[in-house]
């Protein structure tokens, strides 16, 4: 019985490359920004040898004719023994913690949970896997209690839950909600295989401790991606100022610490090294820069380059972004679905068959 799939708001192919390693067919991944097609495509090819195909299309303008025409209808998928899996990972900044404005009714992304919901009523898929932010769960907006009432009327099997990327073999500490629904079984969040305890989480060192060194600014000329943001004097005399594996800005000198950090205690990670024997923090879209977060490397003096954030993702060393701007790439890296966590999903479809 094989598995065929779509990959809403797909970016740079993070669900997609999981639910292709998981041994799923994925056919097409839509989103709207035109300068993802080559990073998709290119790094996404079927067992067929196709490349999985991008379209560049608003999830609203999406029709039945447009899935069915890759998937095929109903009927044909049930004559051809084939089942249908429509995956979504809508923009979470909405609905993220961290978003001051997260209840802004009006910002126009908290409606695409709403059109996915109605593309599952109209396309019939017999699996659906979302995932977003840990604060949607906490929220519960009404377009997020629409899509479970939806898959709930669809005569879904629905699990829900907060999972941690770190169980499932991403060497990263990142919460998040996700959804699961099938037609074929009962359906439950799977438990990752990574406990800490009886099979230990992948760690920083395990990614990226033996790739070669590079220095702040520089891109190293053999390895795609490996390239790092510079830093300004400050804050290389910040960093180095700073121990390795693991040390914090609890450690400077009073010369080096900003004025609205003296009388704050809070967010200690911000300027940190990240440690070789613990998992890497959340990855956000700033990753690249050393004062965002506990991006710094744990022995080099710099941040994390784009290829070590790729890694962390749990994204293959092969697998290659082509955008010559470290906004851009870092943005469709921290933006993406770790593979490896959606490799873990799309096994536990194919398993229920």
């Amino acid at each position: 019985m094989k598995i065929k799939a779509i990959d809403l708001f797909c970016g740079a192919g993070g669900v997609t490359r999981g639910l292709l390693d998981a041994g799923i067919d994925v056919i097409a991944g839509f989103d709207i920004d035109i300068s993802l097609k080559k990073v998709y495509e290119e790094n996404n090819i079927r067992k067929n040898g196709l490349k999985v195909q991008y379209f560049d299309k608003k999830v609203e303008s999406i029709t039945k004719k447009d899935i069915y025409n890759l998937v095929g209808s109903k009927t044909a998928r049930k004559t051809n023994k084939e089942k249908f899996l429509l995956a979504g990972c809508a923009p979470c900044q909405p609905f993220s913690l961290k978003n001051k404005n997260r209840n802004d009714k009006t910002d126009h992304r908290r409606t695409l949970i709403t059109y996915f919901a109605d593309l599952v009523k109209e396309t019939k898929p017999d699996f659906v896997f979302m995932e977003n932010v840990a604060g949607l769960a906490n929220l519960e907006p009404d377009n997020l209690k629409y899509f479970l009432k939806t898959l709930k009327d669809e005569e879904f099997s629905v699990a829900t839950g907060i999972v941690n990327a770190k169980n499932y073999g991403v060497p990263q500490n990142r919460k998040r909600f996700v959804v699961l629904a099938s037609k074929e079984s009962k359906v439950q969040i799977p438990e990752g295989e990574y406990d800490g305890v009886t099979k230990s989480y992948k760690t920083v060192g395990d990614v990226i401790k033996n790739i070669l060194p590079i220095k702040a600014g520089e891109s190293h000329p053999s390895i795609h991606n490996h390239t790092s943001s510079n830093l300004k004097d400050i804050n290389m005399q910040r960093i180095r100022s700073t121990s390795k594996n693991g040390g914090s800005r609890t450690e400077w000198d009073d010369s080096l610490i900003l004025e609205c950090h003296k009388n704050f205690e809070g967010h200690k990670d911000v300027y940190g090294r990240m440690c070789w024997e613990k998992p890497a923090p959340t990855l956000t879209t700033k990753f690249f820069s050393y004062s965002t977060g506990r991006y710094g490397h744990p022995e080099q003096d710099r941040a994390i380059s784009l290829r070590e954030g790729a890694l962390l993702q749990s994204f293959p060393e092969n697998y290659i972004f082509f955008d010559a701007s470290i906004q851009r790439v870092a943005k469709q890296i921290g933006n993406a679905v770790p593979p490896k966590m959606a490799e873990a999903f799309g096994k536990y479809f194919i398993n229920s068959i």
